[in-house]
């Protein structure tokens, strides 16, 4: 038999009517929700009805949720992958804040989805409706597995055409960020040389490069191993890679290791905060200054370009393909493929070896 539980916290306090039951040999406990103990225990039956049902072989008919109701449970009982499951709920209702209008209280029909991504279509960029579609599809494929509905109305709804452009930097802006990271003379810039150099000369991602620590770095062998991101969260892709370091990439960070802050994590690149102290980075440190300095238009996103410059110059002298996808720690050759855009001097220079 199951429980009603009016749980407290440290102090004392209560914080709600949690349900504790038994199914399939576990013992499991879920908060309700309930204001009250009779709805907690109403609750707690329909659950052990659920779960005798299940026994019998007595096969479900779930009713469609109003659109509230599905994701309020997604939000407290979907499990995901994130340390921060605060922060990853925060993100979740950050996306979908003016989504949910547009769905209304209702339940939602397979026509209802298609409308909402038509809709979304009118007054949203292509890859904002994707990642919305993306992440109703989770939230609905979830909850027709818990059997909370019948269906899933958006299963598909096809998302709307991206075009794959991806922005870089040509060799001399390379150059001129570079040189404008080695003038920069105040303290709270001085691991940008070695910084920068790591988005263009290994690819590395904003937070990798503020992750990477010293003991991750071997010069002799000539490779860097990813392990982690920001404050040791793990990385995108959440595997481990190693990438080999280039000549001028080498030449800084042996340069900078004996002028580096110590930091107890061992940080290539550290940050200063307010109070002087060398630090992790929470968050991507500033970096258009940088750019006015090298006299360069400031890209969308000033730190992931330099990742996009580093594979699409690889690419235009003769890297492989396959290579780049290990070294960018990409799950799939056809996320890398994006980067096989060629500039067209580079077509023209190629268009030569054709001979008869």
């Amino acid at each position: 038999m199951g429980e009603v539980i009016r749980k407290r916290n440290g102090k004392g306090d209560f914080i709600g009517w949690y349900v504790r039951y038994y199914e399939n040999g576990a013992r499991k406990t879920r908060a309700t929700k309930a204001t009250t103990a009779a709805d907690a225990r109403r609750m707690l039956a329909e659950i052990e009805a659920r779960i005798g049902r299940g026994r019998l072989g007595i096969p479900e008919q779930p009713q469609q949720l109003p659109v509230p109701e599905v994701l309020s449970r997604f939000l407290d009982e979907y499990e995901p992958t994130t340390r921060d499951r605060d922060r990853w709920a925060q993100k979740t209702q950050y996306e979908l804040a003016n989504v949910l209008p547009l769905l209304g209280r209702g339940v939602v029909s397979a026509d209802d989805a298609k409308k909402l991504i038509r809709r979304l279509s009118s007054t949203h960029k292509p890859r904002s409706v994707v990642r919305k579609l993306a992440m109703l599809k989770t939230i609905y494929k979830w909850a027709l597995r818990r059997g909370l509905v019948p269906s899933n109305p958006f299963e598909d709804v096809k998302p709307p055409r991206v075009e794959a452009t991806v922005e870089y930097l040509s060799s001399d802006e390379v150059k001129a960020l570079i040189a404008a990271a080695d003038a920069r003379a105040d303290l709270r810039g001085s691991m940008l040389p070695v910084a920068v150099r790591l988005g263009v000369y290994a690819g590395l991602r904003c937070g990798e490069i503020f992750g990477l620590r010293w003991r991750d770095i071997d010069v002799d062998r000539g490779v860097l191993v990813i392990r982690q991101s920001y404050r040791g969260a793990p990385t995108k892709s959440g595997k481990v890679r190693t990438i080999p370091i280039a000549d001028d990439l080498a030449a800084a960070l042996t340069a900078w290791r004996s002028q580096c802050p110590h930091t107890d994590a061992g940080l290539v690149c550290p940050v200063l905060d307010p109070d002087g102290r060398w630090i992790a980075a929470r968050r991507r440190p500033c970096l258009k200054t940088t750019y006015r300095h090298a006299s360069l238009t400031i890209p969308k996103s000033p730190w992931h370009v330099l990742r996009h410059s580093f594979a699409s110059h690889y690419l235009m002298k003769g890297g492989s393909l396959i290579a780049l996808q290990t070294m960018l720690g990409h799950s799939s050759l056809k996320m890398t493929a994006v980067y096989s855009h060629l500039s067209s001097e580079h077509l023209r220079a190629e268009i030569h070896r054709l001979k008869f």
